[in-house]
């Protein structure tokens, strides 16, 4: 199902997403540098759009996203590209229309990632690639240091699961997929300060609420103070920095 409340809530930053998608440009980059992109493209999690002129096989692209938001900031930035509102969950794209599947840090919003494959996997030719990078467990461990409590990301063994990988060896239990590269990267980006490092992480899916109970909203302005303090604490010459973990999938539909 939709959630309307995360539609909404990416709807009303859409317009200002650009500010702060410092970790999606770097994983961006990383992702398509590993991608095959042919045909018809469908872009999962789409954000205010990405840019596949480098891509000379992709004859057209399909721009979804949950925010409606969004996908107005896509028909702005890439008029050429037809948009779709939907879930990754529950795709309105008919089976075997796409060449292609790309995603770059919308998935780990999944509550079933599973479900958001055979998704993937309805929808895609035979033969056809997906590429995405989902944020993994293990990220964040500085939001847990000034404080935070965050919300639990699944781990690479987890999200292979869903592709019927059941071991190290990366070979798939089901017929209906081909892992052809699956790895983990650590990326570590900064920030001038606790506010804008806050407001980077709503768009990959993450929470900062205080440990224990409350949420950030709820933090005295002497509880705000200590946590900026403490971020001081952590700053290097860079900036007080932020570390993820980040699962690349690469797949092949048999």
């Amino acid at each position: 199902m939709l959630d309307k409340s995360v539609a909404d809530t990416f709807s009303h930053a859409a317009s200002l997403y650009k500010q702060h998608d410092v970790l999606q440009r770097i994983t961006a980059k990383t992702l398509q540098g590993n991608a095959i992109l042919t045909g018809h493209l469908a872009d999962i999690g789409c954000g205010p759009g990405t840019c596949f002129s480098d891509f000379s096989s992709v004859s057209n692209v399909t721009a979804i996203d949950i925010a409606a938001g969004m996908l107005e900031q896509v028909r702005l930035n890439y008029p050429q590209y037809s948009t779709l509102n939907c879930d990754a969950q529950s795709l309105t794209l008919s089976a075997n229309s796409v060449d292609s599947v790309y995603s770059n840090l919308a998935l780990q919003w999944c509550d079933d990632f599973p479900k958001a494959v055979n998704e993937i996997e309805r929808v895609l030719v035979d033969n056809g690639v997906c590429s995405l990078a989902i944020v993994a467990d293990g990220s964040l461990p500085e939001l847990q240091t000034l404080g935070f409590r965050t919300n639990q990301f699944a781990s690479m063994p987890s999200l292979l699961s869903a592709f019927g990988v059941k071991d190290a060896s990366m070979q798939s239990c089901n017929s209906n997929w081909m892992v052809l590269q699956a790895k983990v990267e650590k990326v570590t980006v900064y920030f001038d300060s606790l506010r804008s490092l806050l407001y980077s992480i709503k768009g990959v899916g993450a929470s900062a609420g205080q440990a224990g109970s409350q949420s950030r909203a709820m933090l005295s302005k002497s509880a705000w103070l200590e946590r900026v303090v403490l971020a001081q604490g952590l700053a290097t010459e860079k900036g007080i920095p932020l570390t993820y973990h980040i699962a690349y999938i690469h797949a092949k539909k048999r």
